[in-house]
Parts: C-alpha cells; sequence; structure tokens
C-alpha cells in the first residue's frame, strides 16, 4: 500500500511518541462519533485492512494498520473529514476543512466508490430507504433487510452477494430510478463517466449541491434556469376548500420565500372570484413565479369548493385562466398548479375523463373554454407545470387525515431547496412517494397527473 506522509507538527518525535500520539487520536475520534457515524467509518475503510477484522473494533483495526503500515494518521484524519465532523478535525489534528482539502487533492486513500455510497446513504433516508428496501424484497433475504437502517446497510448486504461492488452499480441504479431519485442517479452515472483513477473531488460543507466538482463537470450543458428575483420569488395563492393541509402548504412556500395568499373553506363562487381578481392583481407585474394550489372536493375534471350541486369550475379553465392572453403580468413566467381533488359523485352534465386515473408526462396542448369569454380556443400556454392528484372523499372521513401527495410535495420541496434540485426532478419524487404509498395501501390510493410545459429549469 502506497504510504501517504502529511505536514504536521503533531507527527514529530520517536516512532513509540508517535505511536501513543496516534492512539490517543484514534481514542478521541471514535469516542466523538455518533453510533450512524461510526458505522460510516467502518464502511469507508473496510477494503484497506486487508486480513484485520475491522467489524467489531475499529479502534483496535486502526492502531493495527498503523503499526503495520504507518499510513493510519492519514486515513484518520480523512475518515473524519468524509463525514463532516470538521468540529473533530479542529479538536484532534489542530487543522480545518481548507487544509485537508488541499491534501486530498493530491492524495486520497479512501476510495471514490466508498465515498459515494456514503454520500448516498447521507441522502436516502426515511420513506425513500424504505421504498428502496421493499424493492429489494426478492434480492436480499427478509432477515437481512429487516436489520438495515441506512442505504449503507443495505448496500454492505449487496456487496456480499456479489450484487454492488465498485465497478457494478447497475442494480443500485435502477433501484434509484425506480424510487425517481434521479438525484442520486445522476451521482452515480458521474462516476461511472470519470473512471476509477480520477482523483474524487472533496465533499462540500454547502447541503445545497451534494455534486462534486468534478462531478459537475461530467455532467452535460444544463438548460437555462429561470430568474427568481431572491426579493420577489413569487406569488402563491393557496385555497383549501376542505380544511386539511392548507395550512402546511402556507407555511411550506413562505419557507421557500414566497408571498402567500391563503383562503381557507370558500365557495365555488368566491373561489372563482378570487382566482379572477388575482389575474388583474399588480404584484403578478413583479414577481418571478406564480403558484396555486387547490384542495376542493370536486369530479373527475371539476372543482366543486365547498358546494355539492354546482357543476363546478373546470380545471381547464383554471389553466387557462392565467394563460398570457389573459393574464400578461405572467407571460414567460413560470406556472405552477398543484389541485388536491377528493372525488365526489359525479355533478350533473359533467363529463368524465376517458381514462380518470391516466398519469402522464406528456406535455398536453388542449383547447378550453375560459372562465372569460375571450379565453375561447387559447392553447395551453409555455411555462406551466399542472399536477392534480385525485382521491375518493371517504378519505375525509378518517381521524387526523392528511392528503398523503401534499405531504410528499411538501416534504419533497423542501429537500428540494435544500439540494438545489430542479423543480422536475422534485416532481420525481413526488411521485415515486405516491406510488409507494399506493403499494402499501391499495385500499386507498391516489392517482396523479402530470404534465409541464417548462421551457427552462427551475429552481424553487
Amino acid at each position: 500500500m502506497p504510504r501517504t506522509t502529511i505536514t504536521s507538527s503533531i507527527y514529530t518525535g520517536s516512532y513509540s511518541e508517535m505511536a501513543d500520539g496516534f492512539s490517543n487520536m484514534v481514542h478521541s475520534v471514535i469516542a466523538s462519533l455518533k453510533k450512524e457515524e461510526y458505522k460510516t467509518l467502518q464502511y469507508l475503510c473496510t477494503d484497506l485492512f486487508n486480513n484485520i477484522c475491522v467489524d467489531e473494533d475499529l479502534r483496535a483495526a486502526l492502531l493495527a494498520l498503523q503499526t503495520q503500515t504507518q499510513t493510519g494518521d492519514a486515513l484518520l484524519m480523512e475518515l473524519v473529514f468524509r463525514i463532516k465532523r470538521f468540529d473533530i478535525l479542529k479538536k484532534v489534528f489542530a487543522t480545518n476543512r481548507q487544509q485537508v482539502e488541499g491534501i486530498l487533492k493530491m492524495r486520497s486513500v479512501v476510495s471514490d466508490y466508498r465515498i459515494l455510497m456514503a454520500d448516498v446513504s447521507e441522502d436516502l433516508q426515511g420513506d425513500d430507504l424504505q421504498t428502496l428496501i421493499f424493492l429489494l424484497n426478492n434480492t436480499l433475504p427478509k432477515e437481512r433487510l429487516a436489520r438495515a437502517t441506512s442505504f449503507l446497510d443495505v448496500v454492505v448486504e449487496l456487496e456480499k452477494l456479489d450484487k454492488v461492488s465498485s465497478d457494478n452499480l447497475d442494480l443500485l441504479e435502477k433501484c434509484l430510478r425506480d424510487i425517481h431519485r434521479m438525484d442520486l442517479v445522476k451521482r452515480i452515472q458521474a462516476y461511472k463517466n470519470r473512471g476509477q483513477n480520477v482523483p474524487c473531488a472533496v465533499p462540500k460543507v454547502q447541503k445545497s449541491c451534494k455534486f462534486t466538482p468534478v462531478q459537475c463537470q461530467s455532467q452535460p450543458a444544463l438548460m437555462a434556469e429561470y430568474i427568481m428575483n431572491p426579493e420577489q420569488r413569487g406569488l402563491c395563492v393557496i385555497i383549501d376548500c376542505v380544511g386539511f393541509d392548507g395550512e402546511m402548504l402556507n407555511q411550506t412556500f413562505q419557507c421557500l420565500g414566497f408571498t402567500v395568499i391563503f383562503h381557507s373553506l370558500l365557495g365555488l363562487k368566491e373561489t372563482q372570484k378570487v382566482l379572477e381578481d388575482l389575474t388583474r392583481n399588480r404584484i403578478l407585474q413583479r414577481v418571478s413565479c406564480f403558484i396555486c394550489c387547490i384542495i376542493s372536493r370536486g369530479t373527475d375534471n371539476y372543482l366543486l369548493a365547498t358546494d355539492s350541486s354546482s357543476i363546478g369550475i373546470r380545471l381547464e379553465d383554471l389553466r387557462q385562466l392565467f394563460s398570457p392572453t389573459q393574464c400578461p403580468s405572467l407571460c414567460g413566467k413560470p406556472k405552477l398548479f398543484f389541485t388536491q381533488i377528493y372525488r365526489t359523485t359525479q355533478a350533473p352534465n359533467t363529463p368524465s375523463m376517458d381514462d380518470e386515473y391516466l398519469e402522464t408526462d406528456a406535455q398536453a396542448c388542449r383547447y378550453s373554454r375560459g372562465l372569460r369569454a375571450d379565453a375561447r380556443a387559447v392553447p395551453v400556454s409555455a411555462d406551466d407545470l399542472w399536477s392534480v392528484c385525485r382521491a375518493e372523499t371517504k378519505l375525509l372521513e378518517g381521524s387526523g387525515h392528511w392528503s398523503v401527495y401534499l405531504h410528499a410535495l411538501n416534504t419533497a420541496l423542501l429537500r428540494g431547496r435544500e439540494r438545489r434540485m430542479p423543480l422536475l426532478d422534485v416532481m420525481e419524487v413526488v411521485k415515486g412517494n405516491v406510488f409507494s404509498h399506493n403499494q402499501q395501501n391499495p385500499e386507498n390510493k391516489y392517482h396523479t397527473e402530470f404534465s409541464q410545459t417548462l421551457r427552462k429549469n427551475l429552481y424553487l
């Protein structure tokens, strides 16, 4: 194994003093770790120990490695850096992130593959992790999956069966695609493209972008972005005609920097008036983006608000209401529509969808009669994203009900902002989470419809 040297005032004196000093450093590092961090360190350096057993005692393995090769100091410092415990770097090694970054640009002890797996594990938790475990039911024994509490636990089991390795990531890539974590798929693709011999770029502290500089260079040229004014990011109108989840969305879009107009339990005429008045609001001239969220009882194609006997507002008319023809202030700006419909008995003279539960990514282009006469024969405009979820009204009768779709949207939007994910990738995550729910709860399914005509990348 090549020897890596680190220039530091720590490493002076006799070999015995160095050994004692390294032992103290190992003890200090391990004593400062949480359980999952300890497991991550074990995973990161497992293939460096040859015949040394690391499963039970990482401290002993590190000390043995230092005795045999005198590279334990370099490895220990890198391990602490890889798990982003920069406080330990300062306390134990008397160094900082920037100095270690410089060292690792010249030489990294830990393999790029294990660094990648650890980074993916950090970002794959909660529902996404459980969905991935579910997909592997036919690949790994159930008793092994039952013990998995992290993505790394799953990877270790797959490695034992030779299903995953540094040059075989196809299974993981497929699973991540199936759960719609395209941000993680792109990382694996970047790793494949750059090859094993390229020095691994150091991780960034910022949580908003997990791609390393080398990885970013491997990506295809990015689309242009919609410009988001930091002081006037956008306007979000929320109309909650059911009484569930509206306040959650209110808080979500405020966190995303949007000005929010929130209405609760409006009737049909009130809802229509709010929307029509909004198209004439001067604030739309200043904002960068417009979002409309409606939670309502309804039918396949119509919103009923709090009413029960009226024909309702046609979904396509809602979309056309904010088209450039009727709302010039939004011309060229992204317009996002998120709608949760709880399906009631079909209203009189209300046509059904030909395929009421069809989920599509097609960029629809239909014609509609608008809420105003001048909206007739106006095609769906560019710069739209349209997401509709339908569920049965009976779900509202349950105690403490909340929409699986809206909660998936809420979580994905906030995580997407943290990771700086394009909105289309965020929506893939939403659809994946709804799909996972439907598989586990076939009696209470949510049916999503999705289309978009965005011409640029959008980051909320």
